[in-house]
């Protein structure tokens, strides 16, 4: 007890503290690890206390049978184990919640409490889609209310039969740096299909990424919402893909009645650039001239980039002088560096000139580096200038600045973090 004793000591003591500078609190906050927490009047207040429950506060799970319109299960509590909630998630979003507070923060914001165990119960309710990897959860409540321990049973659901053999033939007919063309046949049993592509595997990583945030159950329900319905023989054109890389197109096919076969996913490659050799980048400045920013004339210093023959990918960068000087291992680390996800103008290919607005008599750092077709960095590239002292027309008297007109930005950057939709309802989940 020594422990719960300092601990309500220093709550005196903070009391106390706030009494004589004429702050008292008249609130008791409570928060968990996570952000959550829960407050109280402090007059409502009548005690706090310390209790202790030893044994695990589990609500045991067995599934006995699966179906499209619920499962019947078993579900047992151990002896500490008062109640318990209950859900069935989207695996995708379920294994998003990799913290046991996440897991009950979610399912109790909705979840009826029983109190009663079930050996062969039926669990209704739920809208589940075909061919689908779910999870039930359980959370365990002890004697005070408390949530407890979790169970947790993944399940994939039956899938619904196909009306004939739905599918679509894939002619790759053009290929170059930047694009790729396909052409799609379906046979007679499609009624209609979508087709998505992206690099080799990221596809699958979005799904598990972002599937939760957009509702997606399963990767054909990604296929369908990010896809485009067709009904026929199509010729399609992706653009502004990536050189050197191999492609998957996904493609979801549907049959008479509107029901989904496997998905399809075929492999097509851009063509490639760069050599074995050493990659490299020669920068060069051009003119320094006052240009349009956002509807102000600022002062423009324009750059070239021009990659070697050896050179499949480069990056570039430009930074105050003094900045770069107190962090080059890390800035030159960021610069050799792949994006952890799919990001637009996180690479370039060919020789480009832009320009970066930068104040007169700053002492700057351009730099770039460049990967050859194997993957192997090259050496990094530096050109130190300081733009003149002066420019005509122009005055500015904040500290010196440099802004890029090169904008990234990542791949569905509309999602909002931390945002998971219920999973459909057809009247309320039930137990019984």
């Amino acid at each position: 007890m020594k422990r719960f004793a300092i601990m309500l000591a220093a709550l005196a003591l903070n009391l106390i503290s706030y009494g004589q500078t004429g702050n008292e609190p008249n609130r008791l906050i409570i928060s968990d690890n996570i952000g959550n927490y829960k407050g109280y009047v402090i007059d409502r207040v009548d005690g706090i206390s310390f209790e202790r429950v030893d044994g695990e506060v589990k609500a045991e799970i067995e599934i006995k049978e699966v179906t499209l319109e619920g499962l019947k299960v078993a579900i047992l509590r151990d002896f500490d184990c008062e109640g318990y909630k209950l859900d069935v998630l989207p695996r995708v979003l379920a294994d998003q919640l990799t913290d046991p507070l996440q897991v009950i923060s979610y399912i109790s914001r909705n979840a009826t409490t029983y109190y009663q165990d079930f050996t062969d119960a039926d669990l209704t309710g739920i809208e589940l889609k075909p061919d689908t990897k779910y999870t039930l959860f359980t959370v365990g409540i002890d004697k005070f209310g408390v949530e407890g321990d979790i169970c947790r049973a993944d399940f994939t659901t039956p899938s619904i039969p196909i009306v004939g053999n739905p599918h679509v033939e894939t002619t790759v007919i053009d290929t170059s740096l930047f694009s790729f063309t396909v052409e799609f046949t379906p046979n007679s049993d499609v009624s209609s299909y979508y087709a998505v592509a992206g690099p080799k595997g990221v596809l699958e990583s979005q799904f598990e990424m972002f599937g939760p945030g957009f509702g997606f159950s399963n990767i054909t329900d990604m296929i369908i919402g990010w896809g485009t319905p067709r009904t026929g023989n199509d010729v399609v054109e992706w653009k502004d893909m990536e050189p050197n890389t191999l492609h998957e197109i996904y493609i979801a096919v549907l049959d008479a009645n509107g029901n989904a076969a496997p998905y399809q996913v075929i492999e097509v490659s851009t063509l490639s650039l760069g050599g074995d050799g050493e990659a490299s980048v020669s920068i060069s400045l051009g003119d320094y001239k006052l240009a349009e920013w956002d509807g102000e004339m600022k002062p423009s210093q324009f750059i070239k980039y021009t990659p070697n023959d050896q050179a499949s990918c480069f990056r570039v960068g430009v930074y105050k002088a003094e900045i770069y000087d107190s962090s080059t291992n890390e800035i030159k680390a960021e610069l050799c560096s792949d994006p952890f996800m799919p990001t637009e103008n996180w690479f370039f290919y060919e020789e480009f000139e832009t320009d970066f607005q930068i104040d007169p008599g700053t002492a700057v750092v351009a730099i770039a580096a460049a990967k050859n077709a194997n993957g192997k960095w090259g050496p990094v590239t530096e050109l130190r200038f300081t733009t003149p002292d002066t420019f005509p027309t122009y005055a500015h008297s904040s500290p010196a600045i440099i802004e890029s007109r090169i904008k990234t930005k990542k791949t569905n950057k509309g999602l909002k973090a931390g945002y998971f939709p219920t999973i459909g309802r057809k009247e309320g989940i039930r137990l019984k």
